[in-house]
């Protein structure tokens, strides 16, 4: 394979490229965990969504390796895949914020009163003092603010992509070229 044939792309180009996708990804996944608590079909859709994150990241590097004709090393796909999840949670959590302090701003209460109900129906004592414990973060004002929560939502996000991204790097160059691919 002649090198001149080969064209560079940053994997931080390639990240926010992909990351913009799977922030629309993660937005679905924001909602679908966010009212799972009270619709089944949002439950079975979250979980069918957060199984898919590693098959959807694995995709989108692999399609940078096989675009690079097998030349990308571990630690190129490894910081495109840090940037697809920096990119997309970026993407995510702004609009997790912009929906909890401006939509619907009784967002959070309103989950933590269906936890609290829930608890309390529950019959099992630690449900109960799980409740007593909601209940007083409620009276003395001590849920986080929407900031916090996409702060901590991205730092989730990005952190846990690292691990993840690390871990399908390493898997990304085992399956071989195809010939055709390589062409």
């Amino acid at each position: 394979m002649d090198s001149s044939q080969l064209t560079f792309r940053s994997p931080y180009k390639r990240g926010a490229d992909w990351g913009a996708l799977f922030g629309i990804y993660l937005v679905a996944l924001f909602f679908a965990t966010s009212y799972s608590i009270t619709n089944g079909y949002a439950a079975l859709g979250a979980m069918v969504l957060m199984a898919g994150v590693p098959v959807c990241i694995y995709f989108m590097l692999r399609h940078s390796y096989v675009s690079d004709k097998g030349t990308t090393i571990f630690s190129s796909l490894w910081m495109e895949g840090i940037a697809i999840f920096f990119f997309g949670g970026l993407i995510a959590s702004v609009i997790a914020m912009v929906y909890m302090r401006w939509i619907d701003p009784g967002f959070l209460n309103d989950r933590v009163d269906t936890l609290i109900e829930l608890y309390s129906t529950s019959g099992i004592p630690t449900g109960e003092e799980a409740a007593e414990m909601l209940q007083a973060a409620i009276d003395q004002k001590l849920l986080p603010k929407p900031i916090e929560i996409t702060i901590d939502m991205l730092w989730l996000i990005v952190f846990s992509g690292s691990l993840l991204s690390m871990v399908i790097s390493w898997l990304v160059p085992m399956k071989k070229l195809s010939n055709k691919s390589s062409k």
